[in-house]
């Protein structure tokens, strides 16, 4: 019987995997617009916004996978969550669908390296994006 509860408890922390999380502290600072996003990919209109703050978190649920939630403040609003994707060494690339599996969304993609964001927005499976949402992230403990 000892044997049986052991090697119960053993699976448990053996099928039990743990979570990593990655708290962000984030900062926006541009706001571009894409009006022709179904025809010319260049002209943008490109703003620069005063910084607004939100934070994220990453969860790494298995080796090269992550979930993303971002949690908005007064100054941004709202934000759209969960994202799902992908991490590596370098970056992580994560999408959010609105309401149908088979649009594009919204693609975030964090590089690890200098901390800098790019959230870009399309409309339903159009080739270019709508609108894009820049800035920087840092890690805080």
């Amino acid at each position: 019987m000892k044997k049986f509860v052991g090697y119960l408890i053993l699976s448990f922390f053996w099928v039990n995997p743990i979570l990593a999380d990655i708290n962000l502290s984030c900062v926006m600072t541009g706001w571009n617009q894409n009006d022709d996003y179904d025809k010319d990919p260049y002209n943008i209109e490109y703003k620069e916004l005063a910084p607004s703050h939100f934070s994220a978190i990453i969860e790494i649920t298995s080796p090269g996978k992550v979930i993303g939630r971002l949690i908005g403040t007064s100054e941004t609003g709202n934000m759209n969550s969960p994202y799902v994707g992908t991490i590596d060494d370098n970056k992580i690339v994560m999408n959010h669908k609105f309401t149908k599996l088979d649009q594009r969304g919204v693609d975030f993609t964090l590089d690890l390296i200098s901390g800098r964001f790019e959230q870009e927005a399309y409309i339903l499976n159009y080739k270019y994006w709508w609108l894009q949402k820049t800035g920087k992230c840092k890690l805080v403990d």
